[in-house]
């Protein structure tokens, strides 16, 4: 496993680079790092949270760019009732249902019923992937990209009617 140095250095480098999550998996333990409006949380399953302190970084960083917001409630479309669901970074989308990263349980389709916290879509940058979640009980109403096509931070990946 790693130790407290080595992790705080893992974060500086996600904090440099702007990576906004992080997810490293081995055996039944996940270490997820989550980057949001400069506050760094990090979690391990099956252990409890463990807050670490924020890395330091000097002066002689290049400026730095905030990261996206990371597991908000997405905001919902103005012309209807409709959950954006967005990018979280920028990176290549995944959506196609045969798509996943365990293998058994497939990404959605337009008009599948997801539940709160279901993989909807993943989003690659630099051999990571980002998974995009459902934040409650719904419909998938409209798939707004194409499977394998580039995003951006923000950009409307697909929308949800609520349940």
């Amino acid at each position: 496993m790693l130790n407290l140095e080595s992790l705080i250095s893992i974060l500086e480098a996600c904090k440099k680079n702007n990576i906004a999550e992080l997810v490293v998996r081995k055996d039944s333990v996940e270490i997820r790092t989550v980057v949001a409006g400069g506050s760094t949380a990090v979690q391990s399953s099956p252990q409890p949270r463990i807050p670490t302190p924020e890395p330091t970084t000097s002066e002689e960083t290049v400026e730095e760019k905030p990261a996206p917001e990371a597991k908000e409630e997405p905001k919902a479309a103005a012309s209807s009732n409709a959950i954006e669901i967005t990018a979280p970074t920028p990176g290549v989308c995944y959506v196609h249902p045969g798509t996943t990263l365990d293998k058994a349980t497939p990404l959605p389709k337009e008009g599948d019923t997801v539940e709160a916290g279901q993989v909807l879509a993943l989003v690659e940058a630099m051999k990571m992937f980002n998974e995009v979640t459902a934040p409650r009980k719904a419909r998938v109403a409209e798939v707004k990209v194409s499977n394998e096509n580039l995003v951006k931070v923000g950009q409307v990946i697909m929308l949800l009617e609520p349940l």
